[in-house]
C-alpha cells in the first residue's frame, strides 16, 4: 500500500479507494474486533463485579447463627474475588466478625491480611489497625495494643475512630498500670485520759500459803 498524499486521494480518490481497497476493509475490521473485544472486557469485569456483590450478600445473610461461619464464609469471598472491589470489604467484615465471635485469634489474622494487602492506601485501615490491637490486647499484649490506639488517637481523618481509640487507650493504661489500692488504716494506739497514771498496773501476786508436812504415824 503506497503512501497516500491529499491530492493522489482529492484528484484521484476512486482509484485510489479501488487499489487499497482489501486494505482498508483488514483495518476496519482489527478496528472493530478491538471495539467488541473492549466491549465484551467491559461486560465480563460488570458480570464479574455483580457475581462478588452477590457473594458478598449470601455471606452476610447466611443462615448460619455461628459468626465463626460467617466470618469463614465472608474470608471466602475476599478469596475468590481477588482484583474486585468487594473483596476488600469482605475481608474487613471478616475480621469484625470474627471480632465478635471472640475469635481473636483469625481476626487478628484477617486484620494483618488487610492491612498487608491494602496498606494506607486501604478505606479501612484505621478499623484494621484499631481491631488488630484488640486482638493484641486480648492476648496479653497491652502495650503493643496501647502503642497502637496513641497512634489512632492522633488522627483526626475518622472521629468515631479516634474517640473509640481514646477510650481503649485509657482502659488498657489502667489495666497495664492499674491503680494503686487504698492502704488499710493502722490503729493508732490510745491516748491515756488526762490524770491518769501511764505505768501501767503490777499484777497483785497473792501469797499460797504453806502446806505443812505430812507427819508419818507411829507404829
Amino acid at each position: 500500500m503506497s503512501e497516500p498524499n491529499d491530492t493522489d486521494i482529492l484528484m484521484n480518490g476512486e482509484e485510489w479507494f479501488a487499489k487499497n481497497r482489501g486494505i482498508l476493509i483488514n483495518v476496519t475490521l482489527v478496528i472493530l474486533i478491538g471495539v467488541v473485544g473492549w466491549n465484551w472486557i467491559e461486560n465480563k469485569s460488570s458480570a464479574s463485579s455483580i457475581e462478588a456483590e452477590s457473594a458478598l450478600v449470601n455471606a452476610l445473610s447466611s443462615d448460619s447463627t455461628n459468626l465463626v461461619d460467617v466470618a469463614r464464609l465472608l474470608g471466602g469471598v475476599h478469596t475468590q474475588y481477588q482484583g474486585e472491589p468487594v473483596a476488600e470489604r469482605a475481608l474487613i467484615l471478616s475480621g469484625k466478625t470474627s471480632v465478635d465471635a471472640g475469635d481473636y485469634q483469625n481476626a487478628k489474622t484477617r486484620f494483618e491480611s488487610y492491612l498487608s494487602n491494602y496498606g494506607e492506601a486501604g478505606k479501612w485501615v484505621n478499623e484494621a489497625k484499631l481491631g488488630r490491637a484488640l486482638c493484641l490486647e486480648s492476648e496479653g499484649d497491652a502495650a503493643g495494643a496501647i502503642a497502637v490506639y496513641r497512634t489512632l488517637t492522633n488522627n483526626n481523618s475518622n472521629i468515631l475512630i479516634k474517640n473509640r481509640a481514646s477510650a481503649l487507650l485509657e482502659a488498657a493504661q489502667t489495666t497495664l498500670e492499674p491503680l494503686p489500692s487504698r492502704p488499710e488504716p493502722v490503729e493508732e494506739p490510745a491516748v491515756p485520759a488526762a490524770g491518769a497514771s501511764t505505768v501501767p498496773a503490777t499484777p497483785s501476786i497473792e501469797a499460797t500459803p504453806a502446806t505443812p508436812p505430812e507427819i508419818p504415824e507411829s507404829k
